[in-house]
């Protein structure tokens, strides 16, 4: 029995814990920019203090990212996860019968049936493609309804009958995906099954949390110690809307919270009420909602 004691003390010395292994803790500062690629010839961008940058997985080529983590960023790519959308290169791929009706406001984009066998080989290669170009994390967007979705079936109209259990399988499977290239994730809104989801993903990324009134339901998972990277889109974007309710409103400390145009271009302000606007390059121009 000692013996046996022994050895599994001794194997448990080996064993981390994989958030010990994270790369991302509360309160770490961001930029975002899914419009454009971080032109990286004029490094050092701006913000230079803001350690994490989340950028476009199919816009952004693995130059890019090698010279972001050479200069000490960590990098997340970001991806729809949830809709097929039809300016992408893979768009043709997705079955017929995997896809649903069309998001709300977004005309080129359709909801994509996440259990399907077919919508995972493409989610797969996704992944894969972040992880070959040196990706640290990924932000998989679109992978559940808002609860008032959820709850109301004449808002639940995506054509597939997702649910909540649906989009809680899809991210684990994608965190399991993930960890086979070295890769973390994140979870995209979906305030019904954050708390069921602490445990699986790194960081959250929160849209307009402030503006609906709903930040303080982050409180557990930053309690965990985890960041949840934080979106508002004030109108006009200038440093006094630091000031407002984007920055103070109930349960945004210790949030980190940057506000930024709905385009999620170059130009961000931050809390302190600084001001930049990254340099930016290329990219695919999304089409405008509605």
């Amino acid at each position: 029995f000692f013996k046996m004691l022994a050895s599994l003390l001794w194997a448990a010395l080996f064993v981390v814990p994989s958030w010990a292994q994270s790369q991302f803790v509360k309160g770490q500062k961001w930029q975002i920019i899914l419009t454009g690629v971080p032109d990286v010839s004029k490094s050092p961008l701006p913000p230079t203090d803001a350690p994490v940058w989340d950028i476009d997985l199919f816009d952004s080529d693995a130059a890019t990212i090698t010279a972001l983590k050479a200069t000490g960023k960590i990098v997340i790519c970001y991806f729809s996860a949830g809709t097929v959308e039809d300016w992408r290169s893979d768009a043709k791929e997705f079955p017929a019968g995997d896809v649903g009706k069309v998001l709300p406001q977004w005309p080129n984009e359709k909801w994509i049936r996440t259990g399907s066998t077919k919508v995972r080989d493409i989610m797969a290669k996704r992944i894969k493609l972040a992880g070959d170009k040196g990706c640290d994390a990924i932000d998989p967007d679109n992978i559940a309804l808002s609860e008032a979705q959820l709850t109301d079936p004449q808002q639940n109209d995506n054509g597939l009958n997702l649910q909540s259990a649906d989009a809680i399988s899809y991210i684990q499977w994608m965190a399991t995906e993930a960890a086979k290239y070295s890769m973390e994730i994140g979870l995209k809104n979906a305030l019904d099954i954050v708390d069921t989801l602490t445990p699986t993903v790194s960081f959250a990324v929160n849209e307009q949390c402030a503006q609906l009134s709903e930040c303080d339901r982050y409180a557990s998972f930053l309690a965990s110690g985890k960041p949840v990277f934080h979106i508002e889109y004030p109108t006009p974007l200038n440093a006094a809307a630091a000031k407002g309710v984007s920055c103070t409103g109930p349960g945004t400390a210790g949030m980190s919270s940057i506000l930024k145009n709905l385009a999620l271009d170059g130009p961000a302000v931050y809390c302190d009420g600084s001001v930049v606007d990254t340099p930016t390059k290329g990219g695919t121009s999304p089409p405008r909602p509605t």
